[in-house]
């Protein structure tokens, strides 16, 4: 088990310290009340933060997100540049000459024409790090992990015990000869077929189980008003659809609909101020 966490943890430290920069531009986050922040969130719930980056996404696209890497105390979080509007990215404050830069308002922006300002506040930000590092605090990294190499193990025994099966092969017309290629796309095609979208039931199931929890955990930080706000923007950004049909989501969309989100955390933020 130690082999493999390390073999793991070498292979992401790899990755990320030597492919991903080939690819993105990671800038260490300077001294700004946005790190401040971040690091504030981080000890509060222990977790190991030792360096906060900005990856500098919107060259591909508009997609907003956030991630934390690394293992044992070496944890990193990277946030997409497209997630921090203009009042909280550290990157956007100062000109070519080090000087504050000075934003236009929303009046000048409406009069010269601009599109409208995206990405989310500090307070959003914590927020949908206090999400992020909700699936760190309730173990939702290492789960999947070990289920599924408990899965595989199943598979790679039922398939040394079905290609033995002479009987099948000859139901698909191969009698005499009966090749391991064969029986390998024969297994894996048609028999694992339907145990495989059963699987993937389950695993989109537990994934949503997972964000509905997340939340929860920001909810519980007192981050649950930011959340429900962030959420919209992300999705509004994103120019993701909020509506799904309850039934096609949960066996289709790993992510539950934002409205669901939004019903759960302001169901916790109410058990909240109950309690």
């Amino acid at each position: 088990k130690q082999w493999y966490q390390r073999r793991v943890a070498i292979t992401v430290g790899i990755y990320m310290d030597f492919i991903a920069p080939m690819f993105d531009t990671y800038t260490p986050v300077p001294a700004s009340p946005l790190r401040t922040a971040i690091e504030d969130l981080a000890r509060s719930i222990n977790f190991p933060l030792t360096k906060l980056f900005v990856m500098d996404g919107s060259k591909r696209s508009a997609h907003s997100n956030a991630f934390f890497f690394g293992f044992y105390k070496n944890k990193r979080i990277v946030l997409f540049d497209t997630l921090l509007d203009e009042s909280c990215n550290p990157m956007l404050g100062l000109d070519e000459e080090g000087k504050k830069k000075e934003f236009p308002s929303e009046e000048e922006e409406k009069k010269g024409g601009e599109k409208k300002k995206k990405g989310c506040t500090q307070e959003e930000v914590v927020a949908v790090l206090g999400h992020e590092l909700g699936h760190w605090f309730h173990g939702h990294i290492y789960k999947p992990m070990i289920i599924n190499q408990f899965v595989i193990l199943g598979m790679f025994y039922s398939f040394g015990i079905l290609v033995k099966n002479t009987q099948m092969l000859a139901d698909f017309g191969f009698v005499e000869e009966q090749p391991t290629l064969i029986s390998l796309f024969v297994i894996f095609q048609f028999i694992f077929s339907p145990f495989n979208r059963l699987m993937s039931a389950v695993s989109i199931y537990m994934t949503r189980c997972f964000e509905f929890q997340a939340d929860r955990f920001a909810a519980g930080l007192g981050h649950g008003g930011n959340l429900q706000s962030a959420l919209v923007k992300l999705v509004t950004d994103n120019l993701s659809f909020p509506l799904a049909d309850k039934w096609f989501s949960a066996f289709n969309f790993s992510h539950p609909p934002i409205l669901e989100r939004l019903e759960a955390i302001r169901e916790e933020m109410r058990e909240k101020k109950q309690d």
